[in-house]
Order: structure tokens, then sequence, then C-alpha cells
């Protein structure tokens, strides 16, 4: 085989260097880094093989990763202290059940893909094995200590008088995991199904506040969650997509894709204005009535001989 420099359409003349070289764009290995272009042939067999090449500096690029490893190591312990808050706040049974399982579930198993992810890219890269870890450390303290002690404090919420002996707390354990790993693998299936699509898989796994809009309805709960609460998750959450789609320059070099950008930011923003107009006009203000269960106005019965007596005394009177 033999380089073949591509020539230009008319003759069989040899581009320049200054042809052959051009400045790559963000999300091609960055700008004003190189690239370079060719062909290989076989004048026997008349085959040719077309090249792009495109290289980046090996030292920006761990920069940039350890950039990005130093937002997850920041942002996680916030997260844990807003959940910590939203627990103080919903101490009580009452409180707890209010709360929707699946939103917290969600949430648990987004963190753990994270960990997942962050902790094989850690083991995969040697250099960015400490910073990629470490971020994996958090996470995994984040869904299976914080977030699984909530999970588990709703589901006894919901059976406030179960006087239950260790086998059946070890049934319903193992219970809420199976539930929690079925959908963690329901999660891997669906990605792999929609792999082309990542900007759908964005808007999936950001929807993580619908099961709480659904059950405030369903159950007329009001106030179940601090704003500020909703606000932290929503914008800590809000991170990794909007790095990964918005960052020219991010250390997975993606290309950029605003409209997902757009999409996200408007598709979080609606679900935090359902829970804040729940929390002002009613858990069922967003929902058609049509859709509602029917609700009944409970009171005590009054017996008929009372009602004529009351009225013959009015008579009277």
């Amino acid at each position: 085989f033999a380089l073949k420099k591509p020539s230009t359409g008319g003759g069989a003349k040899e581009k320049s260097k200054e042809q052959m070289a051009k400045e790559s764009a963000p999300g091609e290995g960055g700008a004003g880094d190189p690239q370079f272009s060719g062909v290989l042939f076989s004048e026997d067999c008349g085959f040719e093989l077309h090249l792009n090449v495109t290289w980046f500096k090996l030292g920006e690029y761990y920069q940039k990763a350890m950039n990005y490893s130093l937002m997850i190591i920041l942002t996680v312990p916030l997260q844990i202290y807003l959940l910590v808050q939203q627990t103080e706040y919903s101490g009580t049974q009452a409180g707890m059940a209010k709360v929707s399982l699946a939103c917290i579930g969600m949430q648990a198993i987004l963190d753990s893909y994270q960990c997942l992810l962050h902790l094989t890219a850690g083991i995969i890269v040697e250099t960015l094995f400490n910073a990629f870890s470490t971020a994996a450390f958090f996470q995994f303290m984040l869904f299976s200590i914080f977030e699984m002690r909530v999970l588990l404090q709703i589901w006894k919420s919901r059976r406030p008088n179960a006087e239950q002996n260790w086998l059946e707390i070890r049934r319903d354990l193992s219970v809420l995991y199976s539930r929690f790993y079925g959908g963690f693998l329901c999660g891997i299936f669906l990605m792999y199904l929609t792999q082309q699509s990542p900007g759908f898989i964005a808007l999936v796994c950001n929807s993580y506040w619908l099961p709480q809009i659904a059950w405030n309805a369903w159950n007329n709960n009001r106030k179940p969650l601090l704003p500020s609460y909703v606000l932290g998750i929503s914008a800590t959450r809000l991170l990794v997509p909007l790095y990964i789609f918005g960052c020219p320059q991010n250390f997975i070099r993606a290309k950029p894709q605003p409209w997902v950008c757009v999409l996200l930011l408007l598709w979080v923003g609606l679900q935090v204005a359902a829970l804040a107009m729940q929390n002002w006009f009613g858990p069922r203000c967003v929902v058609p009535k049509a859709w509602l269960p029917e609700v009944y106005d409970y009171h005590r019965m009054v017996d008929e001989g009372v009602l004529v007596q009351c009225g013959a005394c009015d008579a009277e009177g």
C-alpha cells in the first residue's frame, strides 16, 4: 500500500501542507488542532481506503476530564445535603407517605448509572483513576446509603400499622431491592434500544419529577417537597447533560447539540412549574377533573326524628 495524497478536481497536482492540514471544528479534536486527510490505495487490487485523522493534546484532555470530575465531586455533596433537608422536612410517617417512591427511586437509578460509568472510566484510563473513583465513591454513597434509606422510609410509611418480625422485614427489603434493580436493568435495556437518540435518553432521564406530580394529584398531597430541594436537585442534575450536549470543549469530544439543551431546560422547567402550581393552587390543579378519582365528603348520619323535633322547636319559638 502507498499513501496517495488527495488531488484537486481536474489535475494530478499534490495538495500542499496548508491544504492537507486544516483546523478541526469543536467536537473534532478541539478548535485549532490539525486534521489530516489521505487515501491508501493498491494499484494491483484497485483498492482505496480514505482516511481522516485528527489528534489532540493529551495533557489538555486529561485536564478537561479532571475539571469534569471536580464538578461531580462538588455537586454530589450538595445533593446529599438537599436530600437530608428534605428528609427532615418529611420527618413523620405522614410526611414520608406524601413523597413518591418512584421519584426517589428514579433518581437513585440515575446516580447508580453515573457511579458505574465513572468507575469504569477510572479503571480504563489509569491517569484519571483517582479523580473518577472519587466521584464514583461520592455517588455510591448518595444512592446506596442516603437515597436507599429514604426509599425504605417511604416504604415503611405506607405500612404504619404493620407489626413485622425480622423475616417479614427481610422480605420487604428484598421486594424493594428487586424493584430497584429491575428498574436499573430496564433502564439499561431502554438506553440500548434508543442509543441512536441520545437527546431522547436525556429527556427520559430528566423526567424524575413526573411520578411526584402524579402522586400529588392522585392522593391530594399538599406541599410534600421543599422548594429548595426541588430547585437544587433540578439544577445539579442538569449539569451533566448540559455539559455533554452544550459544552464545545467537553472531554468526551461529543458534538454540541444546543437544541437538546433547550429541550432539557424547558422540560425540567415545566416539571418544576407544575410542582410549584400544586403548592400554590392545590395538588390537582394540573390534572383535568375527568381524570381524577371520585372524592367523597363523609358526614355523620342524622336521625330523621331529630330533624322533625328541631323543626317543631323552631316553630314554637
